[in-house]
C-alpha cells in the first residue's frame, strides 16, 4: 500500500497525493521561457501568475484545466497592456 502525503498549496485546502500520483503525464503551458511581466504579473512564455505555476504539480486536472482554458485571453490581455 502507497502511502500519502499531504500539502496545503498557497490559498487551498489540503489534498493527498500517493507516489503514484506524481508518475502519471501532466499537461502544461510551459514553454521555457520563463519572464514574469511585472504591469501583468502574468509570464510571458505560459501566461500563467507566480502562484499558477508554483502550485500546478499540486493542482488537480481539473483545476488545471481551467486555467489551460483561460490562457488565450489572459495572453489577449497582456498584449493590450504591453501596447500602453
Amino acid at each position: 500500500m502507497q502511502q500519502a502525503t499531504s500539502y496545503i498549496p498557497p490559498g487551498g485546502a489540503e489534498r493527498q497525493f500517493r507516489p503514484a500520483d506524481f508518475l502519471r503525464p501532466m499537461e502544461t503551458p510551459c514553454i521555457n521561457v520563463c519572464v514574469i511581466d511585472a504591469s501583468t504579473g502574468l509570464c510571458a512564455g505560459c501566461a500563467r501568475s507566480l502562484q499558477e505555476i508554483a502550485g500546478w504539480a499540486a493542482m488537480t486536472d481539473v483545476e488545471r484545466r481551467r486555467i489551460m482554458r483561460d490562457l488565450p485571453a489572459r495572453r489577449g490581455q497582456a498584449r493590450q497592456a504591453a501596447e500602453r
